[in-house]
């Protein structure tokens, strides 16, 4: 029989999770380096690092190339976002960074070399990347320095430069490149020690708020619920369609990138790229609508770069979803598939993104509407599947 019952995830909401902390927490933090200055001009900065942990060292981060003074707090931020989310790739990925959130987000389709995959990401949201931070998860090559320098970048960020990318960054008397070590020794699965670490928030009331690092129980596409079935007054629902392979390996991708990208957000893919990214929205629906909007805009501006006229200018905000389609000729969203970090509350999310062409969902269930979200999937012949698991990012 199909299914895989989760009408308990609900529960997950209202369980207390305790962990194992001390009435005293004593933390000790060792100076690495002073930053030109923290968020702001006005703020200084340094970083620090826990002692009694190793990880530190793992991931060294050094600047093989300096400008502006050296790195300021968001670019710092940028690149360990970036890492935080490219940890779980094991293909050559890029992640163009701004304001500590994913702009665009490409990994490797087919034989993508590494500046194609960069310019995938970089042109996945062009207005956006003015001004990023570039993280890539293999060694910089010419290729890609070139592709780079090509339009303003703040910063790249990789593993080694090959010989000769970072005579092409010299040229760019400002653009810092980063070196760092290790990343596939970052913790990211349930499984991996994360001792002596801390996700530490700090609140303006003279407090911190102290959580263990968020690690995911998805390891792989065979860790989703791709049948989840839900009671309901006595009834059964269930998602009636699988994901295909090519479904699996996008929502994948979303998923992951999903956790790098603030709450409310979603992440919508389409062969390894990111098609649109909607976050930081107070309604589910409303990072949709969001990423429906970008989805258009950048499509758009996609078709003015390639005519390369001098009258170009970015797509005004302005336009409808109807206009933007019109003036496109097609639907950007079509064939694509979407993340959610937090379960969908209502099925107007799912109608929305079936007009757009989404065919698949991923998110963590757990809605007391769980069986309407169900049945809206199955009139719109869409596959879902359930992590059981959020991913909120604040």
């Amino acid at each position: 029989m199909r299914g895989t019952d989760v009408t308990d995830m609900k529960r997950t909401y209202r369980t207390v999770k305790k962990g194992q902390f001390p009435e005293k927490l004593n933390i000790h933090l060792l100076k690495e380096f002073d930053l030109r200055y923290g968020e702001n001009p006005n703020q200084p900065g340094a970083v620090y690092r826990f002692a009694g942990t190793s990880l530190a060292e793992f991931t060294n981060i050094t600047l093989a190339k300096s400008g502006k003074g050296g790195l300021s707090a968001t670019n710092l931020m940028d690149v360990t976002r970036a890492l935080e989310i490219l940890k779980f790739f094991k293909n050559p990925a890029v992640a163009v960074m701004k304001h500590t959130q994913p702009s665009g987000f490409a990994t490797q389709y087919g034989e993508n070399s590494l500046d194609k995959i960069y310019q995938l990401a970089r042109d996945a949201d062009a207005r956006s990347a003015f001004g990023s931070v570039v993280v890539t998860n293999r060694p910089l090559d010419k290729n890609t320095a070139e592709a780079i320098v090509s339009t303003f970048v703040e910063g790249v960020a990789a593993p080694e430069f090959e010989e000769g990318a970072l005579d092409i960054f010299s040229t760019k008397k400002d653009l810092r490149a980063i070196r760092y070590s290790n990343l596939d020794k970052l913790p990211k699965f349930t499984a991996d020690d994360t001792s002596g670490l801390y996700d530490l928030k700090v609140l303006p009331s003279g407090r911190i708020v102290v959580q263990t690092p968020y690690l995911s129980s998805i390891t792989g596409p065979e860790d989703m619920i791709s049948d989840p079935l839900v009671r309901k007054n006595e009834r059964q629902y269930v998602v009636q369609r699988d994901p295909t392979p090519g479904e699996l390996e996008d929502l994948m991708t979303a998923w992951y990138v999903n956790m790098g990208v603030s709450s409310n957000g979603v992440v919508l893919v389409k062969n390894g790229l990111t098609v649109a990214i909607g976050s930081g929205q107070r309604e589910r629906i409303g990072a949709i609508e969001q990423a429906i909007t970008k989805s258009y805009q950048k499509a758009l501006d996609k078709e003015k770069m390639a005519e390369n006229t001098e009258s170009f200018s970015w797509t005004p905000g302005g336009l409808s979803w109807q206009e933007m389609k019109k003036r496109l000729g097609h639907t950007p969203l079509e064939g694509a598939v979407l993340a959610s970090d937090g379960f969908l509350p209502f099925r107007d999310s799912i109608d929305a993104v079936a007009q757009q062409g989404v065919t698949a969902i991923v998110q963590p269930g757990g809605s007391i509407r769980d069986h309407e979200i169900i049945q809206a999937v199955n009139e719109h012949k869409m596959a879902m599947a359930f992590t059981l698991e959020r991913c909120f990012l604040h």
